[in-house]
């Protein structure tokens, strides 16, 4: 199975493997269609019967018309941290059940392939700006509180990078979209996992480095991509091809969200049945 995301420029259907789909990277310029490019990936895997589809946006507003099929959606910090820990566990225990049962990587037999989808990667990583602000306007512990949400940061990131480094040979794959994915945004150990590299619109050769590696600055001309082309990509990393393709992600509206959400909302995992006793109780069973 493939979903089919958008079309390549020699008019062949450009597809994201799924599932077991190496973890992917989605860069560009604000208003270049990185939600929108989201949108298809995740329009597809709902269709998927054996899919859970998990969500993190700190911006609040791109993935909740996609409510009604996610099994969980963090909107804040907190319950990014919590929507984390779990994931954590999940994958420790999907890694002892892969031992136990004798298998290197997820089957479909075994529980749902799980989608976790972060808009904006830069915002899950910063510090907590909400929190820092009401300390700063209450007057006190102002100090302690950047410690704290330093600390926090530390942590998220830290379990993060666990995630992406153990994640898919469990059956979890992590789509992630930020405007500039560079070391200073994006945690290396975390950049390195998403091996999936999609760009959109930028504006500078640094930046196409930045977005596909630094072998493909010579390449790919930032200038590739008119400022008109919304939905316009390069992508490397796609299995049995070595080198970058030209395409343009599916336009989705937000009436398509909605009808597609209505058609598959049937097909949500509860979160139980995902981290809780449900899923520690199918392991025993298979």
């Amino acid at each position: 199975m493939a979903i089919e995301i958008g079309r390549r420029f020699d008019n062949l259907p450009l597809l994201w493997p799924w599932p077991g789909a190496q973890h992917t990277q989605i860069g560009g310029e604000t208003g270049s269609g990185k939600s929108g490019l989201c949108n298809s990936i995740i329009g597809g895997v709902a269709g998927d019967k054996n899919a859970a589809i998990v969500g993190i946006d700190l911006k609040l507003v791109e993935l909740s018309p996609w409510s009604g099929r996610l099994t969980a959606l963090a909107t804040t910090p907190s319950e990014a941290d919590e929507l984390l820990v779990d994931l954590r566990s999940l994958i420790r225990s999907r890694a002892e059940f892969l031992q136990s049962a004798g298998h290197r990587k997820w089957q479909s037999s075994f529980g749902p392939w799980v989608l976790v989808v972060i808009d904006e990667l830069a915002e899950l990583q910063a510090i907590d700006a909400d929190r820092l602000a009401s300390v700063v306007a209450s007057g006190s512990g102002g100090q302690q509180a950047i410690r704290e949400a330093k600390n926090g940061q530390q942590v998220r990131t830290a379990l993060l990078g666990s995630i992406a480094r153990l994640a898919r040979f469990c059956g979890v794959t992590i789509v992630g979209a930020t405007q500039y994915p560079s070391a200073e945004v994006i945690d290396q150990q975390i950049r390195t996992q998403l091996t999936i590299k999609i760009m959109l619109r930028v504006a500078s050769g640094e930046q196409v480095a930045v977005c596909l590696g630094q072998g493909y600055a010579s390449a790919v001309s930032p200038t590739s991509i008119g400022p008109a082309e919304r939905g316009g990509l390069w992508i490397v990393g796609l299995p049995d091809s070595g080198k970058p393709i030209r395409g343009r992600a599916h336009w989705v509206s937000d009436s398509a969200v909605a009808s597609r959400v209505a058609a598959t909302r049937h097909l949500t995992p509860s979160y139980a049945s995902v981290f809780g006793k449900e899923s520690a109780d199918a392991f025993e069973a298979y």
